[in-house]
């Protein structure tokens, strides 16, 4: 939580932090209006791309070259402005951060994370590029595929857990074709 926010948006006059509707959870209230600056997690949505089927699935990453976290590897992906749709929004950050087309697939998972000391939530789709050649644009300075059971040192523990959660599915998927356990 910000504990710089002092003054409210609407009107002007003095923040407050006090709870709303549960007694544990604060947020900036004005002293005047009573407008609350909600201070919910921010959304954000990313794209496992993937190429290839089972053991030679590979993933798309960029190495990060801005903060936080430079030099290591992430996916491509973004906060969700407020006008925002998931699917159209994350189609825009694989444009914008690798220069790919993708097609949108399952849910890889939800999870939580910080970015800046930002509490978020990050909805992470497996995707499969559709047209272009990835190349290393906006904040990353390079991409390359990966295996999936063998990734590169990630920026993020959300990212890790989603990569996680997908050789979960490869392997459970393995197993049911072969019969094994």
């Amino acid at each position: 939580m910000n504990a710089e926010l002092r003054f409210c948006p609407r009107c002007a006059e003095a923040l407050e932090w006090r709870p709303v509707e549960y007694p544990d959870v604060l947020h900036p209230v004005c002293t005047k209006c009573a407008f609350v600056l909600w201070q919910n997690r921010k959304p954000c949505v990313d794209a496992l791309i993937i190429r290839n089927e089972e053991a030679q699935t590979e993933v798309l990453f960029g190495r990060r070259h801005t903060l936080p976290d430079t030099g290591p590897w992430d996916i491509p992906g973004g906060f969700l402005n407020a006008a925002d749709f998931i699917e159209p929004a994350l189609i825009r950050e694989c444009r914008r951060e690798m220069d790919v087309e993708v097609s949108v697939g399952e849910l890889a998972g939800a999870f939580e994370d910080l970015y800046f000391d930002i509490p978020i939530v990050e909805l992470i789709y497996v995707c499969r590029i559709v047209s272009g050649t990835p190349r290393a644009a906006d904040i990353i300075d390079e991409v390359a595929w990966f295996p999936l059971h063998d990734p590169p040192p990630l920026a993020f523990p959300s990212v890790a857990a989603a990569v996680a959660a997908l050789q979960g599915r490869h392997e459970t998927v393995r197993e049911a074709r072969t019969g094994t356990n």
